[in-house]
């Protein structure tokens, strides 16, 4: 079988292939960083960690609070979302936390979608 050498395409192209693995798991993505440098730089960069999806992370592994942290600062939906969530729950801000959710769901109808049923 034939694969196509992902390295040898433009940078703008690379950089969506990065976008749409982060889009699907951790994993890929961090698989995808440890293929090559050049991958590694793209899927450190800015705008990279809106496209996680935090929400399908299991929450038993603890997931290091700079890449929350970082996601946040990107307006990364399902952190927006967590953040709302905690702010209405936890700590009672009602109006707050449905302003977090509601920032949320403009940019990814899904996240309150699948997390709500």
């Amino acid at each position: 079988m034939n694969y196509f050498p992902l390295l040898k395409l433009p940078e703008e192209i690379k950089g969506l292939v990065v976008e749409r693995v982060a889009r699907n798991s951790f994993q890929d993505l961090y698989g995808l960083k440890a293929s090559s440098k050049s991958m590694k730089a793209l899927a450190e960069r800015r705008g990279v960690y809106h496209f996680y999806d935090v929400l399908s992370v299991p929450w038993g592994l603890n997931m290091p609070s700079s890449l929350l942290k970082s996601c946040y600062a990107e307006g990364n939906p399902s952190t927006l979302y967590i953040k709302g969530v905690q702010f209405f729950l936890s700590f009672g801000l009602k109006e707050e936390g449905l302003s977090f959710m509601k920032r949320a769901e403009m940019q990814d109808v899904s996240v309150l979608c699948i997390h709500t049923q």
